[in-house]
């Protein structure tokens, strides 16, 4: 495979600045989680700089502008940071591509550490120099899949966005015997239903979750559902 190309500083010297409405929605949600919001903000938007100049050499995410990358993927993982649960030490980001939700969460959560799990090495190798640039010292990239680092594992946290559907992301996780205190996934409007399809097996390993919803702009004007499943681990048999 050939190596990651770096991200080219001339394309990242030359983009445009980023449309302002869409800067005002991910300044609110950044302002619900940090006070005040402009130094995260400001880091959001530089690794937004870098995510669109490495994208125009190695293929990183769909966003190719401001607009998708701003309402579709920065706002959504910002939104979801105000539902996790205070006191978070380490969070292992499943499949996190280009840095989604983990570069965004390590932004927004500066007292938290961060495993960044990527098996491609493109990815991973932007993923470390995305989190060097940003001088985000509380994360780690790793490049493997989840069930190759952490197999029988008891991970504090893990979190997936995108990564695969969910009876096959909850199948590897069993298959690899990881039992996480806390699993954070993201969904749309689809994800009840594809929660009770489960097999009875899936869904015995966790307590019902909790989800947390908000709603995105649309490309064609009309807004988006996502949500933030929190899975728990059900008691394991013979303790309450």
């Amino acid at each position: 495979m050939p190596p990651f190309p770096g991200i080219p500083e001339k394309v990242l010297e030359t983009l445009p600045p980023p449309p302002a409405a869409a800067v005002e929605r991910l300044r609110r949600a950044v302002a619900a989680v940090a006070d005040p919001p402009e130094g995260p903000l400001e880091r959001l938007l530089d690794y937004g700089r870098l995510v669109l100049a490495a994208n125009t050499r190695t293929n990183l995410t769909g966003a190719r502008s401001w607009e998708a990358l701003l309402d579709l993927h920065l706002l959504d993982c910002a939104e979801a940071v105000r539902f996790l649960p205070p006191g978070l030490g380490r969070i292992h980001d499943l499949g996190s591509g280009a840095g989604l939700p983990g570069l965004v969460w390590a932004i927004l959560m500066p007292e938290t550490e961060f495993v960044l799990l990527e098996r491609n090495g493109k990815k991973a190798a932007f993923l470390a120099e995305a989190a060097e640039r940003l001088d985000l010292g509380g994360v780690e990239v790793v490049r493997a899949a989840a069930e190759e680092q952490l197999h029988h594992a008891r991970p504090e946290a893990l979190s997936a966005r995108a990564v695969e559907p969910l009876a096959r992301l909850l199948a590897r996780l069993r298959r690899a015997r990881l039992r996480p205190g806390h699993l954070f996934l993201f969904g749309g409007p689809r994800f009840a239903a594809d929660w009770a399809a489960l097999p009875g097996e899936l869904r015995a390993g966790f307590r019902e979750p909790r989800l947390a919803e908000w709603r995105l702009p649309g490309p064609d004007g009309a807004e988006r559902q996502r949500l933030l499943a929190w899975l728990r681990p059900a008691p394991e048999k013979g303790l309450s």
